[in-house]
């Protein structure tokens, strides 16, 4: 017992230095939201760091399905313009299903989650695969298979390569 007497004599005390106070009261200039600026890097924590990386992420994933989207839009009725949406202005052969249709009147678009290609933060590539139905004067046919983007080098992203296949009913 006499062993164990210091010890829950000292217990109180430690207890007690290890309370904090409360902060003091905020001034007008104090309370205002720190504003970040290139100048003065503020460190990020691990729990703000990988929602902000998520939503660059979904940012460039979303910007790259809006230019896949608006390349596959403009095919049918301005092939011209569609080429510009390729790296180098030229499609690659894996694109020759979907452009060799004749007829085509309309195209619904189903794609997959953009897959990134590489480990940057947010991505400088992606894979996103799509199964298109397409209406052609032939009658109704399918076409399956990916598309990757990168970003160009002036801004924007580009298709790079596709690989797209027939598919049978």
């Amino acid at each position: 017992m006499r062993r164990w007497l210091p010890t829950l004599l000292v217990l109180p005390l430690a207890h007690c230095s290890c309370q904090h106070s409360p902060p003091p009261p905020a001034t007008a200039e104090a309370s205002a939201p720190p504003v970040a600026t290139p100048a003065d890097p503020a460190p990020a924590t691990a729990a703000t760091a990988e929602p902000a990386r998520a939503a660059q992420e979904s940012a460039a994933a979303r910007e790259a399905l809006a230019t896949l989207h608006a390349y596959l839009g403009a095919l049918p009725g301005d092939p011209a313009r569609a080429d510009t949406f390729w790296a180098g202005g030229r499609p690659d052969g894996g694109d020759a299903p979907l452009r060799e249709l004749a007829g085509l009147r309309a195209m619904r678009v189903d794609n997959g989650r953009p897959r990134p290609l590489d480990e940057n933060r947010p991505p400088r590539a992606f894979e996103i695969p799509v199964h298109l139905r397409l209406d052609v004067e032939a009658g109704p046919a399918r076409v399956a298979g990916w598309y990757r983007l990168r970003v160009r080098a002036t801004g924007g992203w580009e298709i790079s390569s596709a690989s797209l296949r027939p598919e049978l009913d």
